[in-house]
């Protein structure tokens, strides 16, 4: 009883409480420098010399940025030492630094061949790209040093990265856009509605550089500090305390203080069997496919027709399905801190759910610049609660099925997940690239943009 003490006081308490807060703020460097990027695609386009095809640029670059994680695999592969710690910090240094770099510099233009581009625009947006692309293969296959509890802490932070942006950009106002009014017949006609910025785009990253920079000091903490390493692999030791008591003990002989949370789970039909840790084949293969679906959806398919399917009813309404669906985000994982699922059928249910609002955003997206409903409230109602649904569902279920595998015994499971959630979000957002751009399926009233 005296080694239970000893393990639970190090595990618990203040330090086991500012863990949590350390990882959440390492998860948060996942993505919110491509986030922070896009969320600022509307006033970068004012002064890059790609104007609106801004975004389109963008897109390539990220996709270029999915070859670190490829060369990573093969290294992988061919059982090439890896040291993840170290990786990791050059990929936080290298971000943090190419978002302070693009602060001061994201309006620079270069000649090429008589043509200007943002070409450092372009190199600063690979590099933010890179740590967003190895946090599927490389992030969070290192938590499996952690406990499980702390995955959850992981994602909240990665939700974050979305959430920060937005509202900062909210704050700092739209600038200079325009509104469009879709009367009879599908005549556009454009109204200007222009007011200045709060702050320039300059401040805004600066924010975002503050943002990396303090992740990147969680992790060297949490990788680093003394007081840290001594708790990393205290629950194994508690694990192995508990395994020298006696068979018949309950949990009542348990500190209390190891338990304080209560996990709820909707069981029945559960994936395990005989409460073991191993999946049959077809049931990971199951998991995977579904991973992969929500991730070529959430990832790049919807936010890349979101434009589309939100803009007919309004700058208010996009504006708003987008900072809400942010916030859905940390807040469903804050949800499955405490309600598990290990039912197949929840799960299916779940997935149909999305499948059904999904489906009727894209229908919105297809019938633009004029969907059912456009200029009634009960039409921006709609859009803002489906996209914000939409995107609560999707993470809460990306995260049980990463939950599920985190409590396998399969070797490097969480590895083969981050490939399949990386090769579904970049299936997506190509797949939805080449449909806006080179098919008439998606179309927006040209006087609006």
């Amino acid at each position: 009883m005296t080694d239970i003490t000893q393990v639970s006081e190090i595990c618990n308490g203040k330090t086991y409480i500012i863990k949590h807060f350390l990882i959440m703020l390492f998860g948060i460097s996942a993505w919110i420098g491509i986030n922070g990027i896009f969320i600022q695609t509307p006033v970068l386009i004012n002064t890059s010399p790609e104007g609106w095809a801004l975004p389109a640029y963008l897109i390539l670059v990220i996709q270029a940025a999915n070859f670190g994680p490829f060369l990573y695999t093969i290294l992988q592969y061919f059982q090439c030492k890896i040291n993840e710690p170290w990786w990791i910090l050059c990929l936080l240094v290298s971000g943090t630094a190419a978002m302070g770099f693009l602060s001061f510099f994201y309006s620079e233009k270069t000649i090429i061949a008589d043509n200007e581009y943002s070409l450092v625009l372009f190199i600063l947006t690979f590099f933010n790209a890179l740590v967003g692309c190895f946090s599927s293969v490389l992030f969070m296959p290192h938590l499996r040093n952690f406990n499980e509890k702390f995955l959850t802490s992981y994602f909240i932070g990665e939700g974050l990265s979305g959430v920060l942006p937005s509202i900062v950009a909210l704050i700092q106002g739209i600038g200079n856009t325009s509104n469009c009014a879709i009367l009879k017949n599908n005549t556009c006609i454009e109204s200007s509605d222009s007011f200045d910025l709060n702050f320039s785009p300059n401040e805004y990253f600066l924010f975002i550089f503050i943002i990396l920079f303090l992740s990147l000091t969680s992790f060297a903490i949490l990788e680093y500090s003394p007081i840290f390493q001594n708790i990393k692999q205290c629950h194994n030791s508690i694990s192995t305390v508990f395994s020298r008591q006696p068979t018949n003990a309950t949990h009542d002989n348990y500190p209390n203080n190891v338990q304080k949370v209560k996990h709820y789970s909707l069981g029945g039909n559960s994936f395990f069997c005989d409460d073991s840790k191993y999946l049959s084949k077809h049931t990971r293969n199951y998991l995977f496919t579904l991973l992969a679906i929500f991730c070529f959806l959430s990832n790049g398919f919807f936010p890349s027709i979101q434009s589309y399917s939100c803009l007919p009813y309004g700058s208010i309404a996009y504006k708003l399905s987008i900072t809400f669906a942010q916030f859905a985000n940390p807040l469903v994982c804050l949800l499955a801190f405490w309600l598990k699922i290990t039912n197949i059928k929840v799960i299916n249910y779940l997935s149909i759910i999305c499948l059904i609002i999904g489906s009727y955003v894209t229908y919105l997206a297809l019938m633009s610049p004029s969907p059912p409903l456009q200029t009634t409230n009960l039409g921006i109602f709609l859009i803002i609660v489906s996209w914000t649904l939409l995107t609560g569902f999707i993470s809460y279920l990306k995260l049980i099925i990463v939950s599920i595998f985190r409590n396998t015994e399969f070797p490097n499971i969480l590895f083969y997940a981050g490939i399949i959630m990386q090769i579904g979000s970049a299936s997506g957002a190509i797949l939805s690239f080449i449909i806006i751009n080179f098919t008439n399926y998606f179309e927006i009233c040209d006087s609006c943009v």
